[in-house]
């Protein structure tokens, strides 16, 4: 067996990776195309009927998972995606068919049969705790006429893609013939005869008909069940068995909190690289981490990133989705930002006007309250943390609007901010009591307001109702305008005239 040798500074780097940019072809994403839906509520009592806890429904949604979610990851992060895979004559497909189209995700080659029933995990859920998991699934191979139309379909798009992602959840998308011609003769249906890389997310115990891809992204408990028969073999002797077996280049291991260990095989030796797990605050939902994982890792490798940057990329993406419940996706803006040194938690709240909404949406399908509150916030002191932390405790969730600084100059003066909007932005998202920050650059933030529809507007008590703006559209759609009390002394304007003062006097 060849040797393993692990890097001199295990996913150590003096630069932060960056997420790839520029041209790239389409990615193909083939797999199990699952549609994920939530129910949210409360517990409170034990049923009187039997020994089990009574849910109080509060909301429910649909999330696309497996196949599904890797290609709306991939359509966030900027990239061209075609998707295949197989979903039934029923409700449910009909659902992922129009969540893909919605995100700009082709769809022509995914194969409507009328021989299984769209795959469906329903995931009941009270106080960000998962209780139970319902399962509606067929995990026999799809049936030979929807394998020989998904053949079909996928032919021209091997000939176009840059890169193909295979996710395998066991439900028989990726039998056999679909396989053959993603692995072991995508070659032969390109006018260069050249093969695009392959990112595996495998399952099961049987690696060897993976035979032909380049990277595989197995779980750490994947990975045992399929190397059981090595007993107490350590990691390295596992995934070097599966390299093996599989014939790929490259095995990521996923390992949760314990971040992910990467093996590269080359010249008789395997390279190990550790990559710790990204700093995050708390873990909600590890539900498609492992989806956004392939789609990161994949999306740097088919730019031609070193696969070990590739694995930093992946970690990070992977600690934003955990703290969020549910399936999610992670988009390349705050990516990046947390790549460039924000915190995964200060970076995750950082969020453009639509990302915001979405969250917010996404909130209310759970019975949140959202609160809404905006600002200068221009050298935050006590006087803003007690507003903030009133207004949170009014709510669920807690959005904070703050002045660009153009708009701050417009308001307060050519003297103004004393800090910079992105600096306000990662002190704000680092308070425990703030959700989600958003940027507006307009005169007022009645734009902003109008676009998240809180059910509470917060502003400090040195306002009357009737000047707040954004006052109509909330109540107008039913929600109302909480005043809070301003802590006397504190105040930005008078600080930076203290300040000022200070340093007039220290020079004269």
């Amino acid at each position: 067996m060849a040797s393993t040798r692990r890097a001199s500074r295990p996913g150590a780097s003096n630069t932060p990776p960056v997420l790839p940019s520029g041209q790239l072809g389409p990615v193909l994403v083939v797999g199990d195309l699952i549609c994920d839906r939530y129910l949210w509520g409360d517990v409170d009592r034990i049923s009187p009927e039997a020994p089990v806890q009574v849910v109080q429904w509060q909301g429910e949604a649909e999330r696309a998972g497996g196949g599904a979610n890797v290609a709306l990851n991939l359509a966030a992060l900027g990239c061209e995606v075609y998707v295949a895979g197989v979903v039934g004559r029923d409700g449910a497909g009909r659902w992922l068919m129009r969540a893909l189209k919605r995100r700009g995700v082709h769809t022509d080659a995914v194969v409507i049969s009328a021989e299984r029933a769209t795959t469906r995990k329903l995931r009941i859920v009270a106080r960000g705790q998962q209780l139970l998991r319902v399962d509606q699934e067929d995990r026999d191979p799809i049936a030979a006429g929807d394998a020989h139309a998904l053949v079909r379909a996928l032919k021209p798009l091997v000939r176009r893609a840059a890169g193909i992602i295979c996710s395998d959840y066991g439900k028989g998308t990726l039998s056999p013939s679909v396989l053959e011609v993603l692995l072991r003769r995508p070659a032969k249906h390109r006018p260069d005869g050249r093969r695009p890389r392959v990112l595996v997310d495998p399952v099961g115990r049987d690696y060897s008909r993976y035979r032909g891809a380049d990277i595989l992204t197995p779980n750490e408990k994947e990975l045992i069940e399929a190397t059981a028969e090595l007993d107490d073999a350590d990691l390295a002797a596992r995934a070097e068995r599966v390299r093996r077996v599989s014939r790929v280049g490259a095995v990521l291991v996923t390992r949760g909190a314990h971040g992910m260990d990467l093996f590269e095989g080359g010249r008789g030796t395997t390279r190990r690289v550790h990559v710790p797990a990204f700093q995050r605050h708390e873990v909600y939902d590890v539900t498609g981490a492992g989806d956004t994982v392939a789609a990161v890792m994949g999306l740097s490798a088919f730019h031609g990133l070193p696969l070990a940057e590739a694995a930093r990329l992946a970690t990070a993406a992977a600690g934003i989705v955990v703290s969020q419940v549910g399936t999610a996706i992670v988009d390349a803006e705050t990516l990046t930002r947390i790549t460039q040194g924000a915190s995964a938690a200060s970076g995750a709240k950082i969020l453009p006007r639509n990302a915001v909404r979405t969250r917010v949406q996404e909130a209310r399908t759970r019975g949140a309250r959202v609160v809404f509150t905006n600002g200068c916030f221009d050298v935050l002191h006590t006087g803003h943390l007690h507003l903030l932390q009133r207004a949170r405790a009014l709510g669920d969730v807690l959005v904070v609007g703050i002045n660009h600084d153009r708009s701050v100059r417009r308001l307060k003066g050519p003297d103004r901010p004393l800090v910079g909007h992105k600096q306000r932005a990662e002190v704000l998202a680092g308070l425990g009591c703030v959700d989600y920050v958003t940027v507006f650059s307009e005169p007022t933030p009645l734009r902003l307001i109008r676009s998240v529809r809180p059910d509470i507007l917060v502003k400090g008590a040195d306002y009357t109702i009737a000047e707040v703006v954004g006052r109509e559209a909330v109540e107008t759609a039913g929600g109302r305008v909480e005043l809070i009390p301003l802590l006397p002394g504190f105040s930005t304007s008078a600080l930076a005239r203290s300040l000022s003062d200070r340093g007039h006097a220290s020079r004269s």
